[in-house]
């Protein structure tokens, strides 16, 4: 099987630094540019390919791209609710500093047990990992596979196929409308490709911001937990004076 896995393009909540998992936002004037070109790169793609299927994710930034792909190539997209983004649950739509000032608990117990704490009203990360696992145990290892999805769909796709621990996804950098391609049989992966069209080359009209986005998320990690491991320190002092 061959796994051409492609995230969406720039929208509104990237640049405004926004935790959107099933929120929906439209794409920047950037974006839209993004998004041709990223077309343009699919169709070249599949004449050299053919794309046996098309699945998308049925959140719009990413089920746009491909409803454009399949009118192109005349081939059916097939919408699958489990390759939608992470539910961040109550941070849904808010930066971090807006979590944090929030619903400064939660963060805390999150960043302190990111992969396994269920955030309120949303799921957690090793949930999500299992329901992108079990999407991907449906398919057939004989075809050749379009999947427009999101960073974290192609984070845990990228780890399950690749057969690494959870925590290993931070080790790729799954830029926006980046194309990324893992041949996989018989059980074992192999990352073959990963490439994102020259963005560059268009005009400077909204900025990216992935290298932004992922420093921010190292230091709201490195804060939280840090500030988890006080709050354990003060408890376990509590205790020891009564």
């Amino acid at each position: 099987m061959k796994l051409v896995l492609v995230r969406h393009v720039e929208t509104y909540g990237n640049v405004g630094h926004l935790l959107n998992g099933h929120t929906e936002s439209d794409y920047t004037p950037r974006g839209v540019a993004m998004k041709e070109l990223l077309i343009k790169e699919l169709i070249v793609l599949d004449q050299k390919l053919a794309f046996d299927k098309i699945y998308a994710s049925p959140t719009s930034r990413a089920l746009k791209i491909a409803q454009e792909v399949g009118l192109l190539t005349g081939k059916e997209i097939q919408v699958d609710p489990r390759l939608r983004e992470f539910n961040f649950g109550i941070f849904e739509g808010k930066t971090r500093d807006q979590c944090i000032e929030l619903f400064p608990e939660e963060w805390d117990h999150w960043m302190a047990n990111y992969n396994d704490y269920l955030v309120p009203q949303g799921q957690s990360q090793r949930e999500y990992h299992e329901l992108c696992a079990n999407f991907l145990a449906e398919l057939a290892e004989e075809e050749t596979v379009l999947i427009i999805a999101h960073g974290g769909t192609i984070h845990s796709m990228l780890t399950n196929m690749l057969n690494l621990p959870l925590d290993c996804k931070w080790h790729f950098d799954v830029k926006l409308g980046s194309v990324t391609i893992i041949d996989y049989s018989h059980g074992f992966g192999m990352l073959s490709h990963m490439s994102t069209p020259a963005y560059e080359l268009l005009a400077e009209k909204t900025p990216l911001t992935d290298n932004k986005k992922a420093a921010m998320r190292a230091a709201a990690r490195t804060e939280a937990q840090a500030k988890a491991a006080q709050k354990r320190e003060r408890h376990k002092q509590k205790i020891v004076r009564k």
